[in-house]
């Protein structure tokens, strides 16, 4: 079950989160009443490696930075003719 604690009370807590999140599964960070974020456990054999997880997850429908650097430069030459 979720543990809901204010942005403040987690910031007074934080030495304590690893210990909240076993006894309480996961914990909802709420300011005036609306949900900020959530914080999890990481599942057992996941990554732990965050640029693991972002390549993982990343959208390869987007085109990559230096795809989208080649456009703006190509866009700035057109209109400096």
């Amino acid at each position: 079950m979720a543990k809901y604690l204010t942005a403040k009370e987690f910031r007074q807590r934080l030495p304590q989160v690893a210990e909240d999140l076993s006894q309480w599964g996961e914990i909802v960070v709420v300011r005036h009443s609306r949900p900020l974020f959530k914080v999890v456990p990481l599942a057992q054999g996941s990554s732990v490696d965050l640029l693991d997880r972002a390549a993982a997850t990343e959208d390869r429908s987007q085109p990559d930075l230096t795809e989208i650097a080649r456009i703006v430069h190509e866009l700035r030459g057109l209109a400096a003719r």
